[in-house]
């Protein structure tokens, strides 16, 4: 007996059950709304070079109008630039004549800094630290880290979850050190400093989000995971939602990266009442606890938990760990050791890649986008919350292979028609309206890659392993995500390339998915040899492929052995034909 079973005699998933999962939540909004700050952080605002003699006149703001100091000292279309007019004629009542007469004159660099525009954004990194024009790079550098700084939590999280803290714990170190890191980043004086802050509150934000995914799938019960994991991907939504309406509040970035930080608060508290999920109780031989845990899940649905049901549960777990001791520490190597296991770490890898780089890189390329900047941002996060709750019926009726395949390449077909819009458009408003329906279009269907992968991945890997395979996922998501802000950059020469880049990787990836094994109504594996013979049956692609190498390996070693055999033996007979002719 499985501990899915038990759960299922006491009737699915029980209230208590449900309140620990929504609680926990509090844990994850700060941090999912961190994953998407860069967006406010980091927005350019229209800017200009400053002129200092033309902007500090006392009669400007009477005189003159933003416009008018434009057309006259800007190039058209060049905000990086200024015309080089001799301003020592000028006087200070804001006459604009003494430069009307000038001819030849000269375009400079900007060399007195830049005026920004203030009607959407009042305070952002790349208004306060200057970072446009020949340094848009440092802009692109420091969402770059910030991911990262992912990469680097993400790495840490397999083991802290899986060997070290459990899944609970680790929510509670991650969570106070994201609001430590994130309000110091909210009051760095620096930009150097701001960066070292970004990627110590991206280290700390990802292992918060991972531990508490695994935690709610663990805690829920198995005709209830999909829907849970649902739910944990719709907090995320609802938090990218609601962050533009803070940020259109107040404006600044300094402020509302505060707030950001402390919106994980509350979860410091919440943790004194949260219980340990009884699957890694279980493999770490803390069965009392686990039994504990269980008796709480059994009251809540009005039932108890049988002691023959108990005992058997212990002696199965204790059966499916076998050698694998729960002292001993799960490494990346143990992935790769087993063919089929490996087949699917190496497809998992990747489509987390994928996943990462285009979700992201369609949230920082919203800006692009025709029309205002929040109503993009905000219908962004609709249809991300859109999709997390249109993502539980797909996977319910067409299993997540199925529906993996379907969201990656529609996605990237999206990505592709995006970026043919835009180069038709040339200019036209309406095309340039299907172009922006269009990216918002792939922004739901990357979310829904997304969020699948975030439950196959759970799924599909055992329990004695799952926090270091969702740790691994992460990590290759990562990759994909600091790779990402330098692909936007590669539309500033090449206007078609960052979206092609894009539509190209997510059609392969869905087609690559196929080669995986379906999850549904199947039970979460305990050990990694039960995961690979699960592989084994379920893998009807692969196992073609695979078969044949292991027939002929087994095939090439046989021969090998019986070479050796052979040649054993002719040995033997010519010692034993020498001797005789020596006595003769």
């Amino acid at each position: 007996m499985k501990l899915d079973d038990i759960e299922e005699k006491f009737g699915g998933i029980s209230r208590y059950q449900i309140f620990v999962i929504v609680m926990t939540a509090t844990a994850v909004f700060g941090t999912s709304s961190m994953s998407q700050s860069a967006i406010f952080f980091s927005a350019v605002p229209d800017h200009r070079c400053a002129i200092p003699q033309i902007d500090n006149l006392t009669l400007l703001h009477s005189n003159t109008t933003e416009h008018s100091i434009s057309s006259l000292f800007i190039p058209p279309g060049d905000s990086c630039h200024r015309y080089n007019y001799n301003l020592s004629v000028c006087d200070e009542h804001g006459d604009l004549s003494c430069v009307t007469n000038q001819t030849k004159v000269e375009k400079i660099k900007c060399d007195n800094g830049y005026v920004y525009d203030k009607t959407h954004f009042k305070s952002t990194t790349v208004s306060e630290w200057d970072l446009v024009c020949d340094r848009t790079n440092l802009d692109a550098l420091a969402n770059s880290l910030y991911f990262a700084g992912v990469f680097l939590g993400s790495l840490i999280i397999g083991p802290m979850m899986d060997c070290r803290f459990g899944r609970k714990l680790t929510i509670l170190i991650a969570a106070i050190l994201y609001i430590a890191t994130g309000i110091a980043g909210s009051y760095a004086s620096s930009y150097e400093m701001y960066i070292f802050l970004r990627v110590a509150v991206a280290m700390c934000g990802i292992p918060c989000f991972v531990a508490y995914f695994t935690y709610a799938n663990e805690i829920a019960g198995k005709k209830s995971r999909k829907v849970v994991g649902g739910f944990t991907q719709l907090v995320t939504a609802t938090a990218h939602v609601i962050l533009p309406c803070f940020a259109y509040l107040v404006q600044d970035w300094r402020y509302l990266g505060i707030m950001i930080s402390l919106f994980s608060a509350p979860y410091i508290i919440i943790f004194f009442f949260m219980p340990r999920t009884p699957r890694w109780l279980l493999t770490h031989g803390k069965e009392n606890e686990a039994k504990e845990v269980l008796d709480r899940f059994a009251k809540s649905k009005n039932t108890s938990l049988n002691k023959e049901d108990w005992n058997c549960l212990v002696r199965t777990e204790k059966e499916l760990l076998g050698s694998e001791s729960v002292l001993k520490k799960i490494v990346l190597t143990d992935f790769y050791r087993r063919p089929f296991m490996r087949v699917v770490s190496l497809i998992v890898i990747y489509l987390w890649f994928v996943a990462s780089m285009v979700f992201y890189g369609l949230v920082l390329n919203v800006g692009k986008l025709a029309g205002d900047p929040y109503i993009n941002r905000v219908l962004n996060g609709i249809f991300e919350l859109l999709a997390y709750f249109l993502y539980i019926p797909p996977i319910h009726y067409f299993g997540l292979r199925r529906s993996t395949c379907a969201s990656y390449t529609l996605a990237g077909l999206c990505c592709l028609g995006t970026m043919i819009f835009t180069l038709a458009a040339n200019g036209n408003s309406v095309l340039l309206q299907i172009s922006r329906w269009i990216g918002i279009l792939g922004k739901f269907f990357a979310t829904l890659a997304f969020a699948i992968i975030y439950q196959y991945t759970a799924e599909i890997y055992p329990t004695i392993a799952r926090g270091t395979g969702m740790g691994m996922g992460s990590t290759a998501a990562r990759i994909g995500s600091i790779i990402m802000p330098w692909t936007l950059e590669l539309q500033r020469s090449v206007p078609w390339l960052t979206q092609t880049i894009f539509g190209s990787l997510s059609v392969l990836a869905g087609v690559l998915s196929l080669m995986l094994p379906e999850t549904r109504n199947a039970d979460f594996k305990t050990s990694m040899d039960e995961a690979e013979e699960f592989y084994r049956s379920n893998m009807t692609l692969a196992s073609r492929f695979i078969g044949e190498r292991i027939l002929s390996r087994i095939s090439a070693d046989e021969d090998t052995k019986l070479n050796i055999e052979t040649g054993s033996m002719l040995e033997e007979n010519m010692d034993t034909y020498e001797s005789a002719e020596t006595k003769n």
